[in-house]
């Protein structure tokens, strides 16, 4: 980058002031005076501040009024269905935790057979299983039941550890499964609650 100089100023406006930009939008150089800054060191960090702080400005309009046409897409009419008033699930369609629970012990097996505990690959093996677990037990096709699935991964290391869940739900309708996994070196506990959608 040259010296910064009076000569150099000069010859900055002039190629800023022939520079082609948007018939749009126009540049407003700031309130301060170049020429006056540039007395001191100080001056000239001062300048190269208030070089960069060029605004942009629409001729004709706010800026945010373009951007927001420009950027928001078309929104689609939302469709509206007439409530149904079922408040139980159909007759056998109800969350059964027998078989989700064979679902999360043989995806926790196949997954972390002869796996040992690293604390930053088991964060990944988490999620990736916790996935698995929801993808299959969506196969299911459970009409109207939200799902959500946790998996805990820890190291095993002869330590006691209780877990606890809670949660304010229908209980003719909501349920859960878990199942846990251990070896040598971790332990694993998936579950799946099943909340039923009025």
């Amino acid at each position: 980058m040259a010296a910064l100089s009076v000569s150099n100023l000069e010859q900055f406006n002039k190629q800023d002031s022939t520079s082609t930009t948007h018939p749009r939008i126009k540049r407003k150089q700031s309130v301060a005076s170049r020429r006056s800054s540039l007395s001191s060191s100080t001056g000239a960090e001062r300048w190269r501040r208030l070089s960069r702080g060029y605004s942009i400005s629409l001729i004709g309009g706010s800026h945010r009024n373009l951007r927001s046409a420009v950027d928001t897409p078309q929104s689609k009419p939302s469709n509206k269905f007439e409530n149904t008033y079922k408040m139980l699930p159909d007759e056998g369609c109800k969350f059964n935790p027998g078989p989700v629970e064979v679902i999360i012990r043989s995806v926790l097996e196949t997954s972390l057979h002869g796996a040992r505990y690293e604390p930053r690959t088991c964060a990944i093996f988490a999620q990736r299983i916790s996935d698995e677990i929801k993808q299959r037990v969506k196969e299911f096709q459970l009409p109207r039941y939200k799902l959500v699935t946790h998996v805990y991964i820890g190291a095993n290391q002869g330590q006691s550890i209780q877990m606890v869940s809670r949660a304010v739900w229908d209980t003719s309708t909501d349920s859960f499964a878990t199942s846990c996994y251990t070896n040598k070196t971790l332990f694993a506990v998936g579950a799946v609650h099943a909340v039923y959608f009025e």
